[in-house]
Parts: structure tokens; sequence; C-alpha cells
């Protein structure tokens, strides 16, 4: 098969995997319209890093894993729910609510999906700031911003200082790397990435002439030029004898292959259709752009709020005109003396605000 040349298919009735029910996912909330469901994946390497935890802890010097573990997985779960916020943030804004949105290992996973190309683009490019965001913090947090080292060596992961994965003590400095694992883990183009959303929505924006057929090949193109340098760096490492940051050679040649599989997938043209239809959709009322849309939800948003704060306002001008009635009999029965404190604040209160209309009058 050519390079990058694989025939696309139609798939104009196949089943948008996003539209309805993602089948590799289990339900586990629903919020409002949108169903929150986790991966099998998930679940999967639950399981492993338990496993892990319970044979290695028996080992000497190794008492203190299980916290380790449990303040990592902590800080791998608050990316999960940085990219999840961004992502449905940056939907909701856009006039763009998901029937089904998945957590998987990395976070966020994307499906077909049919919307806009600049949807698309945006939402992925938020998630992805988040985690790098999360982990800047985290940073921060640890004792002062530090830029992360990329280093080769032959050390194992969990003994590399600069990620901290041997010493509860430095429970920030993990977090920190982990989050900028998600990060560059989603940025791979795999499928279900954001990397792989977010390079197929350029190729349908900078594209359009080329048409989906035209498009397909570009972006599987573009997936098999990723895969090759993947490879490349891999072979380097091997040659070398060295990891960067704790991944193998085995690992990048493991992700070269499979991107290079993947992108002959029916994904790649279920994506670019879904983004097609979603520009072109004729039932789609409202083809405002992004900017208006979100500056009319901002302002139904302040709407909302400025009734709320007036019957706010109201129920407690009522309260107060309640009362005052009530002081006022206590006061002509009683005297001044008889009041307390917060009786006569709620006094002086009204009395300013008499003052204030009286003035505007």
């Amino acid at each position: 098969m050519p390079f990058g040349q694989a025939t696309p298919k139609s798939s104009r009735g196949d089943h948008f995997v996003g539209t309805d029910v993602d089948r590799f996912s289990l339900p586990f909330l629903r919020i409002a319209q949108t169903r929150l469901s986790v991966s099998y994946t998930v679940f999967l390497a639950f399981a492993v890093l338990v496993g892990v935890v319970m044979n290695v802890t028996r080992q000497p010097g190794n008492a203190d894993l299980p916290r380790v573990a449990m303040f990592a997985s902590l800080g791998w779960c608050s990316g999960w729910l940085a990219q999840l916020l961004a992502y449905g943030a940056i939907s909701w804004a856009s006039g763009y609510r998901p029937v089904c949105i998945t957590i998987g290992v990395l976070g966020v996973e994307t499906v077909p999906r049919r919307w806009q190309a600049r949807v698309a683009l945006l939402t992925g490019l938020a998630a992805l700031m988040s985690c790098v965001f999360l982990g800047c913090f985290y940073r921060l947090v640890d004792g002062g911003f530090q830029v992360p080292v990329i280093e080769t060596t032959t050390d194992p992961i969990w003994q590399l200082p600069s990620i901290g994965l041997g010493e509860v003590k430095s429970a920030w400095r993990t977090a920190s790397w982990l989050c900028f694992v998600q990060a560059v883990g989603q940025l791979c183009p795999l499928p279900r990435t954001l990397g792989r959303q977010l390079l197929a929505a350029c190729v349908a924006i900078l594209g359009r002439r080329l048409g989906v057929v035209g498009q397909v090949k570009t972006l599987r193109l573009l997936i098999d030029s990723f895969a090759f340098c993947t490879l490349g760096l891999g072979i380097w490492l091997m040659n070398t004898g060295q990891d960067i940051a704790g991944a193998g050679w085995f690992l990048l040649m493991g992700v070269a292959v499979l991107l290079w599989l993947s992108s002959r997938w029916s994904d790649t043209l279920q994506i670019l259709e879904g983004l097609e239809s979603g520009c072109s959709d004729p039932e789609r009322p409202n083809r405002d752009s992004i900017r208006v849309r979100v500056v009319n939800r901002v302002r139904r948003w302040r709407g909302i709020r400025r009734v709320r704060h007036a019957h706010r306002v109201e129920q407690g001008e009522a309260v107060d005109a309640q009362r005052v009635d009530e002081i006022l009999n206590q006061l002509h029965r009683e005297g001044i003396e008889s009041l307390n404190e917060e009786d006569r604040q709620l006094l002086e209160k009204v009395s300013a605000n008499l003052r204030k209309q009286r003035l505007a009058e």
C-alpha cells in the first residue's frame, strides 16, 4: 500500500460513535444532557497498578510505595478533571453539547462527532493547555517554577530526581510530571486522542478545497510521517541504549507501529466527515461565529445573574421591612434601650437607603 495513500471508503451511513453511545466505555454520570463515561482501559490500568504495588511493596525499602502510588493517582486524576472542564466549557460556550464524553487513560477521548472544525480545534487546544497549566501550577507549589529537564538516561523512571516518584514528599513534583505526560500523550495522533482531533481539524480548516477524499489522504500522510519520525527516534534510543524520561525504544517503536496501522482505520474518514457535516448541516439554524456565540452566552449568563440578584434584593428588602415593623413596635412599647446592636444596625441601614432614594429623586 503506498505511503499515506490508503483509499478511503465512504461511511455516510455508518454510525458515528460519539453521537449516541461509546461502545468502549462504561456510563458513569449524567450532567444535564451529557453523559460522562469511563473507558474500559482505565479499569485495566488501575488493575495493573494495584497488582504492581502489591507485589513491589513486599520488597525491602518499598513500604511507602502505596502512599506514593495514591498521590500519583490523585495527580493523574486531576489532569483528567482539568481536561474535562476545559473541553466541556469550550463545547458549551460554542453552542455544542456532546451527548457523551469519555474519560480514558490519558484523559478526554475523542470520537467522530458532527461539529465545526474550529470548535474541534479550540476544544482540543483548551484541554491540552489545561494539563500544561495545571502542571506548571504544581511546579509552583513544589517550591518555585522549574523547567522540566527531559534527559536521556539509563536509570529507571522512578529513580530520576527530576520526576520524584520515589518519595512521598515530592508528590507535587510527581503530579506536575504526570500532567505533562498526559499532555504529551494526548498530542500523539493515536486513535481517540486530542492530537488526532487537532490534526484532523487543521486538515479540515486548511484543506477545504481538497474535499473529503483529499483531506483523508492528507491526514493519513501526516500520521504516517509522525509514525516514521517516532520510529527513527526509537531506533536512535535502541542504538544508544538510553531512555528519554523513562520512555524506552520499545515503547516508541510500539507507538510508531500503532500509528502506522491506525492511519488506515475508518475513524480518519469519519472524523473528517463529521467536521464537514458540522460546517454544512442545513438543519443547524445558528450559523454565527464562535465569538458571537460566546458573547451571547456570556450576556445571557450576566442577564440571569442580574435577575437573580434583583430577586434576592427584593426578598431581602421584604424581610427587612417586616423586621423594621417589629422593631418599631418594640421601640414604641419598651423604648430605645430594648434594642440590641443588630436592630440598631438594621434601622441605620434602612435610614441610609431612604436618604439615597430621596437624593436620587
